[in-house]
């Protein structure tokens, strides 16, 4: 008796003719709706038995790469198939990291083309080889979401997980592509201290991003800390808040800290100053017009406040290497 969506006549598996029923031509339809792939459930939700995927895969109308997973053999392999079929794998995983960057068109990660996938620990999923898979406690059912009919974690969660593996620069760059898309600095604030836990990297880093663009700096008694230990190591006082005056008097610029007589300034930058090309070309200007005047300026961030080394070692090669001059308000 011929199976279902099968023909007797068709037993050759080297045949290139398939008759396609409507329960095979719906099966299809779900696939390429879903980048050539669907898994043998939902498969069987559609009516097609499992003698007839076998007689499938052994025709090579369909090739099994993971476990309960089917991806239609004539659809073009693209990173999204790729994705979609790790996620759809046994182990409950979505779409995490870089991956979940990629899919949310994240600058940054448009040429990102490994599969990074996440779920719950002690759930163990399966996907097929060259998957990255990441295990967490603190997945929710509000950090899931789906993009182009592949489950990922929400912008707000893969913005929270992503520093350990992009690194402090490609999160913020991310970051900043995610605010221009709509996603608000208290939405991903409160998601980033949901996540925050002992041994958790990404959540902190998120948040002191979080901070730099939101127009906060760095506390006072940050700077005085530094300038305290610069003259316990070389005997030279900064001056605090120190105003640079152009040559009609108008303020350019009012430093967090200075040396007048080196014309070195300390100024902790703000998002709010690199946002937007204008407001990138305001500050370009003005660094330009303390440039001409002879200064030389330490840029400071948020992320800083707890690793200050990197300013004291910029400073200290500054007041090694720099003149006195013989006039500081010139």
């Amino acid at each position: 008796m011929p199976m279902e969506g099968m023909d007797d006549t068709h037993d050759d598996p080297t045949t290139s003719s398939l008759p396609v029923t409507p329960t095979l031509q719906e099966v299809l339809d779900a696939m390429a709706a879903r980048h050539g792939v669907t898994t043998a459930a939902r498969a069987r939700e559609l009516g097609l038995t499992a003698e007839v995927e076998q007689r499938l895969e052994r025709r090579g109308v369909v090739r099994r790469p993971a476990g309960g997973v089917l991806v239609a053999a004539g659809a073009p392999c693209t990173w999204e198939q790729r994705a979609l079929t790790a996620v759809s794998a046994p182990g409950h995983a979505v779409l995490s990291h870089g991956a979940a960057a990629r899919l949310h068109g994240l600058d940054g990660f448009d040429r990102y083309e490994l599969v990074d996938v996440i779920c719950k620990k002690g759930s163990w999923p399966q996907p097929p080889d060259g998957a990255i898979t990441h295990h967490t406690r603190g997945l929710t059912p509000d950090d899931i979401t789906e993009v182009r009919s592949i489950p990922t974690l929400t912008v707000g969660a893969t913005l929270t997980l992503l520093s350990p593996t992009a690194g402090l620069g490609a999160t913020a760059r991310a970051l900043d592509s995610a605010l221009r898309q709509g996603h608000s600095i208290d939405e991903l604030r409160e998601i980033g201290a949901r996540w925050r836990r002992r041994g958790r990297p990404g959540p902190p880093t998120l948040l002191m991003l979080l901070d730099e663009r939101d127009g906060r700096t760095l506390p006072r008694s940050w700077f005085q800390r530094l300038a305290r230990r610069t003259f316990e190591r070389r005997g030279i006082r900064l001056l605090d808040e120190y105003p640079v005056r152009d040559g009609r008097g108008l303020t350019i610029a009012e430093l967090d800290l200075a040396e007048p007589k080196r014309k070195i300034g300390i100024e902790c930058q703000s998002w709010a100053w690199h946002a937007t090309p204008t407001a990138q070309h305001r500050d370009a200007r003005r660094k330009g017009e303390l440039r001409r005047m002879g200064w030389e300026i330490v840029d400071v961030w948020w992320r800083d406040l707890d690793h200050p080394a990197r300013v004291e070692a910029e400073l200290d090669h500054l007041l090694t290497t720099r003149p006195v001059c013989a006039d500081p308000a010139g």
